[in-house]
């Protein structure tokens, strides 16, 4: 008896999933209506699925978010790069997925998007002004259109794509993108970082993997990120002072020597969005969704 029930039980719900299965797989409305995929950048709208970062992206004005006054860098500029003519090539390149039907381009490095080094596009050689008052010009068809390469593979031929990241449209100048000098880690010759008080810093993010290259460092201090460092200070400076009555050198009598710092004292530090900092805990607001 128990084994009918079982079997009638067993056809039962074969019979619901035959007819409930195909509902479900097509429950979606608009899951048979494609983005186009055939632009530079594809009209996927990352936006989708990142409101949080569009809402970011979009609550001021600052680096990548409309401090061109041309609006803020569409996700692409940075998260489906094009090659960068000057820049540090140590940096990998980046073959997404792109095109439809027989244009196709299968990804290779990425499918979609990729988190990339800050320094990919700030390790070049070059700053500053490079026209001025020129960006009510065309950029692609006055100009950039003859080169050879074309800039980023001639990926963007729309003025305001150049604009929002070349231009100010407050000064009317064009700018190249501002390389992170300072730490030896650019293409210009003249960048040692012999004195950049955060070099180790640096260098310790690129050793790091859990973010692409320097990223750490870089998002640390130029995001609004909270921040939480555990120090090992030293405890004394500590130093000989030996009298020299033969000194002329006013207003002392004594060679110092020996310096060294001595014993550790161990501090945290934490640090919120807007730069407020304590060494208990994090003072409120943490974050900017606080």
């Amino acid at each position: 008896m128990n084994n009918r029930r079982l079997l009638l039980l067993a056809i039962a719900i074969v019979a619901v999933g035959v007819f409930a299965l195909p509902s479900t797989v097509s429950l979606f409305s608009g899951q048979h209506r494609w983005y186009n995929l055939s632009t530079g950048t594809n009209d996927v709208p990352c936006e989708k699925c990142h409101a949080d970062v569009a809402e970011e992206m979009n609550a001021l004005a600052g680096p990548h978010t409309g401090e061109t006054g041309y609006g803020r860098l569409k996700c692409g500029y940075c998260h489906r790069l094009p090659p960068v003519q000057h820049r540090n090539t140590t940096f990998e390149s980046y073959t997404y997925a792109s095109g439809d039907d027989t244009g196709s381009q299968p990804g290779v490095e990425s499918h979609a998007a990729s988190t990339i080094p800050c320094m990919y596009c700030h390790s070049g050689d070059k700053s500053g002004v490079r026209h001025t008052n020129f960006a009510t010009g065309g950029c692609w068809g006055l100009c950039h259109h003859a080169d050879s390469p074309p800039p980023h593979e001639g990926r963007y031929t729309n003025d305001e794509d150049c604009k929002r990241c070349h231009a100010n449209a407050h000064s009317g100048d064009v700018y190249y993108i501002p390389p992170a000098g300072g730490f030896n880690l650019t293409l210009n010759a003249s960048d040692t970082g012999e004195h950049a008080a955060h070099k180790a810093f640096v260098m310790d993010s690129i050793s790091n993997s859990d973010m692409e290259d320097a990223n750490e460092a870089c998002i640390a201090c130029h995001t609004s990120i909270p921040v939480k460092i555990q120090w090992m200070h030293a405890c004394s400076l500590e130093f000989n002072a030996t009298y020299d009555k033969g000194l002329v050198l006013p207003p002392t009598h004594f060679n110092t020597s020996d310096y060294e710092a001595n014993g550790t004292v161990n501090v945290t530090s934490y640090g919120n969005y807007t730069g407020g900092a304590n060494t208990s805990s994090f003072p409120e607001p943490v974050t900017v969704w606080s």
